[in-house]
Order: C-alpha cells, then structure tokens, then sequence
C-alpha cells in the first residue's frame, strides 16, 4: 500500500497564491481516502493542534518563519519522512528537501524570481535562484499549475518535457456561495470600502503591475472616477520593491483609492460580489487564482493577455496588454458604462469558473504521485 508524504510547511502561512494551492490540493487529497493509499501530512511543533482534520504528524521543532521553515524542511522534515517509512513526498509550494531520503514530487508553479529577479530582494532571489534548480533536478517528478509554467520549466530550467505534468488549480465553491446583503454591506462598512469600485486583488509585489493599474485609473473620465473607486487588497512584503507604486498612488486625488491591506479568507468572497470588477493586470503568472475567484463571484474580470492568464480566463475575460495604462483604462471604461459587457463577462466566467475544481485537481495530482512512488 503506497504511503504519500505530504510537505506541510507552507499549510498555516498567509494565504497568497503559492499557499492556497498547497491548503486546498493537501485537503482534496486526503479527502479523496483512496482505500489502497495513506496520506501523512508533514507539520512543525506550531501545528500539533491545529491540523485534526488530517491524517498530521507533527515535529518537535517549528516550521514557522522563513528561517526556521528553512532548518525544519531540510532537517527535521528529513528525519520524519525516513522515520515515517513514506513511498514518495509531495511538495506542492515549491520548496522540498534536497537530496530527499524518498521519492520526491514538487510543485514549482512560476519562474519569477528567474524570470525577474529585479523584482525580489537580493537575498530571497538568490534563494530561490540557487534552490529550485537543484529541487527540479533532484526530483522523482515535477507538477506545476499552467501549460505556460510548464513550457517556462522546459525552455529556462532546462526540464525534460516528460518528467513535467501541468494541472491546472481549481477555485473553491465558497466563491460561488450567494451572500445576503446585509452580510455584504456588514464587510463593506468594516472594511471601508465606498460604495462602488474597481478591485485587485495581488501582493504588491512589481510583478503584480499595480503601478500601471493606478496610473490607468488615473486615466479614467472624471464622472467615472467619482463614481467609482479603486480597492487594492494585499499585504506588503519585504521581499518585494515597487517604490513605482507608491509615486503612482501619491499622484491619485485622496479618497480615490482604498488600500485595506490583507483581507481575510472570510471577507475576500464578499469584496468579489461588492467589486464592480476586479482589474488584475499581472506582467506574468504561473496560475493567476484571483481570476477565478472572481469568476466564480460573478464579478467581471479584466486580465493580462500574458503568461497563464489567457490559459486561466479563456474568453471569459476582458483581455489587455498590461504594459498599457491606456488599454487598461479602455476595458474599465467599458465594464463601468455597458451593461452588456458586464453581463457577458459575468455568464462566461461563472462558466469558465466551474470547470476549475480542486478535486479534480486532486484527481489528477494522485495519479503523478502514484507513478513516482513505482519508480
């Protein structure tokens, strides 16, 4: 009977892209219970009462933290995989041991620090740089989430084709839940939010293009800026740097733009259905998760016509070349006074949406590690 180790470092960290996938693919596993296969879910000290929900073994060390998720991964995670007696570990938020004592899969789900490493601080980028190289190769088999990451792996990374297998993340059916409306304003008022408003939703990391994003509201018609706002949900880091954007948002008249930060898994759903759209002008992504969440919301969608974006959105989203502030500004212009553009977005990505789903994700992501623990 196989035995799946599951890498659980990334589980209780802040909820970004890289870490809702490794949260939603390790539960959809495990809750697939195929009768021939066990799942242990790796965790630090932190975890030993927070994870009842899984089959979880926990370390006597923590996980948290950059650092120590660093020392727990490549040391204590080692001596829990040899002790547990696993087939195959999976990785799914691109990190892994190196020289795993087991059969390895890892989700590596973008090159961006390859691919622009003026956007990373210098010691996170050479990190990064210096490790997911040696994982790839090191590993029994690779996943990663677009055709798009996919093809990058094989043309940077130099991959074989063979030993990659894209699948694709799903979207999860709380963004398709209806929400009264007085929940809906209850989350409008706690978080300040005005009544109307253009959303995105990233890090503000560069990459994420947000200083294009601002510029192009600042583009827009004035009776269309006073109706509208601009919402930009997502926590700093200091990994990052865009002192672009914070010049870009000094330029914008005070009371336009609304910048709550981080917002909890519990209100993201209900600043979807509030949004008049959500405008995620990405220079690149490996996935692009807030597409779908949105989609799923019945909220239009405004989206880069790069990278995994047009793989994720299909025809169900307003495609734009996210190097022009103009064409940004053109499609929000369009979505805040047709009617009959919003409502074709809407039916076309609530469509586009419900063929993205976890356990299918799952599905698809037992059969890959199925094969690595047989080799």
């Amino acid at each position: 009977m196989p035995h799946i180790g599951i890498n659980g470092r990334s589980l209780s960290r802040q909820l970004t892209g890289v870490q809702h996938y490794a949260r939603e693919v390790t539960h959809a596993l495990c809750a697939l219970s195929p009768k021939d296969v066990n799942f242990t879910v790796f965790f630090g000290r932190e975890e030993r009462t927070a994870v009842s929900e899984l089959p979880a073994a926990a370390s006597s060390i923590p996980a948290g933290g950059p650092v120590r998720g660093i020392i727990w991964e490549q040391t204590a995670l080692r001596r829990m995989i040899r002790k547990a007696g696993i087939d195959v570990l999976f990785n799914p938020a691109n990190t892994a041991p190196l020289n795993p004592p087991a059969s390895s899969v890892v989700t590596i789900h973008d090159l961006s620090f390859l691919l622009f490493p003026e956007y990373f601080s210098r010691a996170f980028g050479t990190y990064y740089r210096t490790l997911i190289p040696r994982i790839a190769n090191q590993a029994t088999a690779i996943i990663t989430v677009s055709d798009s990451s996919r093809q990058d792996l094989i043309n940077h990374l130099g991959i074989a084709p063979e030993k990659i297998t894209a699948i694709h993340s799903g979207v999860s059916a709380d963004f398709c839940r209806r929400i009264k409306k007085a929940d809906l304003e209850a989350v409008r008022q706690r978080l300040g939010l005005p009544p109307k408003f253009f959303l995105s939703v990233s890090s503000l990391e560069p990459r994420k293009n947000l200083r294009r994003l601002v510029q192009a509201y600042g583009m827009l018609p004035a009776d269309i800026t006073e109706e509208f706002g601009l919402v930009l949900v997502g926590a700093g880091n200091r990994i990052f740097t865009d002192p672009a954007y914070t010049d870009e948002l000094a330029r914008i008249p005070s009371g336009s733009v609304f910048t709550p930060g981080y917002v909890t898994e519990d209100d993201i759903a209900a600043v979807y259905r509030l949004s008049a759209a959500l405008v995620f002008p990405s220079l690149y992504e490996g996935f692009g998760l807030p597409v779908l969440e949105a989609m799923a919301a019945s909220t239009p969608v405004i989206t880069s016509n790069r990278s995994s974006l047009p793989e994720v959105a299909g025809t169900a989203a307003a495609l734009i070349d996210p190097d022009s502030p103009e064409e940004i500004a053109a499609a929000m212009e369009l979505v805040a006074t047709d009617s009959g553009t919003r409502t074709l977005l809407i039916e076309r990505g609530k469509k586009r949406a419900a063929a993205f789903k976890w356990d299918k994700t799952a599905k698809a992501t037992l059969e890959v590690l199925l094969a690595a623990a047989n080799r």
